[in-house]
């Protein structure tokens, strides 16, 4: 049913929960799984933009690899988390996107949740694991 699935995650042991999740479902499917964290900062220098990925690329390598997720499934892209999580489902022809979701009520989830634009705007399916 799934061939290509990205999950995207934080930099948090809710993040290595999700991906967990997310490689089951995978083999399960035997599908390829695609994992991603984005930075939502692009209006800073580009040297300031490396150190953020610096700080954050160990935390990621280490929730992926301890999960057996080769280095070469891993992206650490910047901009807006939903904009970059759909266009990387749009380029590599994800079939799913699994991320994690706070489950915001009321105002909050009208005005900006990342779970719910990605929801919105992606062309493929979306899982949101409840955080």
């Amino acid at each position: 049913m799934y061939e290509i699935i990205i999950c995207a995650i934080e930099a948090s042991e809710e993040g290595k929960e999700i991906l967990s999740k997310a490689k089951k479902l995978a083999q399960l499917h035997n599908a390829k799984l695609l994992v991603t964290h984005v930075i939502p900062h692009t209006l800073f220098p580009k040297d300031y933009q490396k150190e953020l990925e610096n700080n954050v690329s160990p935390e990621i390598d280490s929730i992926t690899l301890s999960l057996g997720i080769p280095k070469d499934d891993v992206t650490v892209k910047f901009g807006k988390p939903y904009e970059q999580i759909c266009t990387l489902a749009e380029q590599k022809s994800a079939d799913l996107i699994i991320l994690g979701t706070h489950s915001k009520k009321g105002l909050n989830a009208l005005i900006g949740s990342t779970a719910n634009a990605v929801a919105n705007y992606a062309k493929c399916d979306v899982s949101l694991l409840k955080i």
